[in-house]
């Protein structure tokens, strides 16, 4: 006669039961909630992937990425991209090499967001190129794990990377206008949102971290016209800003001329380097206030036993004080970084051609595709989910790298 024998469920299948019953399962109101919202979100998420698999013509995107991805830039000036995207891969496994490890999760994440990447985007020399740039991210982080990470070079290649990021937005920029450059006004596309964001951050930071000091100075005319200042761009909608730099800046701007930026004045500035200002001067006044609730967060009892021990005004501040405050609110900075980038969607106003611009373009002006709307918004959403759930996910890395929230 057979004996059965009961084998006991693994841990983690007792601590999945045990979680469920407490949180999902727990009363007839939390096991009624449970069923209907299941219920809900399986039928929201059965109408999606019906769509994305089934219905979906996804031709307009493969005919258009082109447009969707650099707008209007010239045919054979696309080389232009590919040294700042070279460098910026390379710095990226670095950084990631350096401060953090990589994770089988997070290794397994980029791996299967790649597989699109080839499949769908990446043709021909276009492929080689992706190529390159995903092997010297991985060339990178094999370095940084295996010979820089614990080793008596690790500070001081820290230090390079970190100026290597500095580096890299001038590179960009020279890239873009060296050698007869490509007017601005051909900029486009998701290009055009990428560089738009990073202008704003790399720029709105110092401006933000100043204006924040200023509002907290002990001279009053410092405090007055920061917090001036920050209340009024605050007040404000940032179409307003958007339309006024377009309208109305260059009545105000003198004529001088400005090398490569504006040669024949800066009342003539380009409409891109005028969306760059209002995203700066929009942003800086929000960082501003996020950075000023990190230097009330700094006790008071370190600033003085700082200035007892001699320290000066300035050391206390860039030693003491700043540190402690930018670590305090990165949760906030990086919100607003979030945030600024999804903003740059609205540029399309003022007529510069984004990626939101370039979907409209073609639903509106190729005829064969008038009817895929719903196709063109959905990528254009998932562009930008794709791009803010990142920056979200590695300032939680970050976070836990810098023990945010911990004493």
């Amino acid at each position: 006669m057979a004996t059965i024998v009961r084998t006991s469920p693994t841990p983690i299948l007792r601590r999945a039961r045990r979680w469920a019953k407490d949180n999902l399962f727990g009363s007839v109101g939390n096991t009624l909630l449970t069923v209907v919202t299941s219920a809900i979100l399986g039928f929201v998420l059965y109408q999606i992937l019906r769509f994305v698999f089934i219905t979906a013509e996804w031709e307009v995107i493969e005919t258009n990425r082109r447009l969707l991805f650099i707008g209007r830039f010239p045919a054979g000036e696309e080389w232009r991209f590919w040294p700042t995207i070279f460098v910026a891969s390379a710095l990226a496994g670095l950084t990631w090499g350096l401060w953090s490890r990589l994770e089988w999760q997070a290794a397994m994440i980029l791996a299967a967001a790649l597989v699109p990447v080839f499949a769908f985007f990446a043709h021909g020399e276009l492929a080689l190129l992706t190529a390159a740039a995903v092997a010297l991210a991985v060339l990178g982080y094999g370095l940084a794990q295996l010979w820089l990470t614990g080793s008596g070079y690790s500070a001081a290649a820290r230090q390079l990377v970190m100026v290597g990021w500095v580096i890299t937005f001038p590179l960009t920029i020279f890239m873009l206008l060296a050698f007869g450059g490509v007017d601005p006004s051909l900029w486009g596309g998701f290009y055009l949102n990428i560089l738009l964001a990073v202008v704003g951050i790399v720029v709105s930071f110092p401006l933000g971290v100043l204006l924040a000091l200023g509002r907290t100075s002990s001279y009053p005319v410092l405090r007055v016209a920061s917090t001036a200042y920050i209340e009024l761009i605050r007040g404000v909608p940032l179409i307003t800003i958007l339309l006024m730099t377009w309208l109305v800046l260059p009545i105000f701007l003198p004529s001088i001329a400005v090398p490569v930026l504006a040669p024949e004045g800066l009342d003539d500035m380009e409409l891109t380097y005028r969306v760059m200002v209002a995203l700066v001067l929009f942003s800086a006044a929000y960082v501003a206030e996020a950075v000023r609730g990190g230097l009330q967060a700094v006790p008071r009892g370190q600033i003085e036993a700082a200035q007892a021990l001699g320290m000066g005004t300035f050391s206390v501040l860039a030693f003491i004080i700043l540190p402690q405050a930018l670590r305090a609110v990165i949760p906030a900075l990086v919100g607003q970084f979030i945030s600024l980038f999804k903003d740059t969607s609205l540029i399309f106003i003022v007529g510069s051609t984004d990626l939101l611009k370039a979907g409209r373009a073609i639903t509106q002006g190729q005829i064969e595709f008038s009817s895929q709307e719903k196709e063109v918004l959905l990528f254009v959403a998932l562009v930008f989910w794709v791009v803010a759930f990142s920056m979200s996910r590695l300032s939680q890395r970050l976070e836990r790298t810098m023990g945010v929230g911990e004493r």
